[in-house]
């Protein structure tokens, strides 16, 4: 069970680093062109969020710091 778990947690921070990437990527190119991505806008996106995305940012962040220890 235990050996089930760890490759879950792994698995997981795979996936959740593997997003942030490509988030960090379509923000920066977006910034760099001026326009949507494919029709993928993650600035407005980021910014129409609002307060939940701070939530989601909060809770990333301190899965990281969890997973630090």
């Amino acid at each position: 069970m235990k050996k089930l778990y760890n490759l879950l947690i792994d698995n997981l921070n795979k996936a959740i680093k593997l997003a942030l990437t490509f988030l960090c990527l379509g923000i920066v190119v977006q910034l760099l062109i001026d326009d949507d991505i494919l029709g993928w806008d993650p600035i407005s996106n980021i910014q129409s969020a609002g307060p939940s995305f701070i939530g989601v940012i909060s809770l990333v962040v301190l899965f990281q710091l969890f997973n630090k220890k």
